[in-house]
């Protein structure tokens, strides 16, 4: 079992030398027993040019020469979301535990076949959702779960921005993987999941771009019990990036932007507000990091933070919600 210490750090690989990787990059050292050892790009120039700014040992131009290093402890995948479910099984069929970046993968079909993969060789497979191990969050979760608030009966939450349109964007460009549901809608979308788990009923509308991603998308999410959710995205406008979680005796309630806070409100009627601040959060991505480190030292093959189990709840419900958006990728549509 490996133990990742000052004098044996864990040895990180880096496919995809894009934007956000470089915050990954830059929240390796800030996690502690850890270091990027490699980088590698379809772009030999990119990938060297990358390894130099931060400090890897090595690169490579072929991602397959990287994930082939057996000095290369992780694998982080920050492709594009189309890529994401090939990259990884390419990891996982070569036993090197991969995080991968959100979302999972363009669709539900394309999960269960990296968890399948994961299983059958008994590698580590998560997917990096930051949000979810901030401690802020890891609080709310907490308070939450202890009925602190009472039973919940609403979760909401949005996310969005304004992106000029680009046909050639990853956001908006469909081969890519592009739309708000996968590359910012997965945040609200998560939050409502985590608290209120798998819906019964989903209603989603939206609006679609020239090239058929969906540029905002509203989901609804229904629960038998009575309880209703919301995650709304979009590429159209930048919204007021809040959250909040109603109970039948309180609510918390996530101040912007909700997904990278480091505080929040306790608010239950009759008693003076309650406000939890933590940590400013810099990078934030830290977190994970040793999540993924920490599982690794127990030989765990999936986080009980952020499971096989949730990543399919989590790409399935997307899927229903595209189905329902009109939105369907090349050579993905289940």
């Amino acid at each position: 079992m490996k133990k990742f210490t000052a004098t044996r750090p864990c040895r990180w690989g880096i496919i995809g030398p894009g934007k956000i990787a470089q915050k990954f990059a830059a929240a390796i050292p800030l996690a502690g027993n850890a270091v990027l050892y490699a980088v590698a790009s379809s772009d030999g120039g990119r990938a060297r040019a990358f390894a130099e700014k931060y400090g890897a040992a090595t690169y490579y131009d072929r991602y397959e020469a990287l994930i082939s290093d057996p000095e290369i402890d992780a694998v982080y995948i920050a492709t594009p979301h189309a890529f994401h479910a090939r990259h990884a099984l390419l990891c996982l069929s070569q036993n090197k535990p991969v995080l991968c970046e959100k979302p999972m993968a363009l669709n539900h079909a394309q999960v269960k076949q990296m968890v399948d993969v994961s299983r059958l060789h008994h590698t580590f497979l998560m997917e990096a959702m930051w949000t979810r191990f901030l401690p802020a969050i890891e609080k709310i979760l907490e308070i939450v779960n202890a009925g602190s608030i009472g039973t919940v009966g609403h979760v909401r939450g949005d996310f969005g921005f304004y992106a000029p349109f680009d046909p050639d964007s990853r956001l908006f460009d469909l081969k890519l993987g592009g739309g708000s549901l996968l590359d910012i809608g997965v945040y609200p979308l998560w939050l409502c999941l985590a608290v209120l788990g798998k819906p019964d009923e989903i209603t989603a509308s939206g609006t679609l771009a020239p090239t058929g991603a969906d540029e905002s998308c509203l989901a609804v999410l229904h629960y038998k019990k009575g309880a209703i959710a919301s995650a709304f995205s979009t590429l159209n406008v930048y919204t007021s990036l809040t959250a909040e979680v109603g109970g039948t005796t309180g609510t918390v309630v996530i101040p912007s932007p909700w997904y990278k806070s480091n505080t929040f409100s306790l608010r239950r009627p009759g008693e003076e507000e309650q406000r939890f601040t933590f940590e400013a959060v810099d990078n934030g991505f830290e977190y994970q990091i040793r999540e993924v480190m920490r599982c690794l030292n127990l030989g765990l093959i999936e986080s009980p933070l952020m499971s096989h189990a949730f990543s399919l709840s989590l790409s399935e419900t997307m899927g229903l919600i595209r189905q329902q958006l009109g939105v369907s990728y090349p050579g993905a549509d289940s």
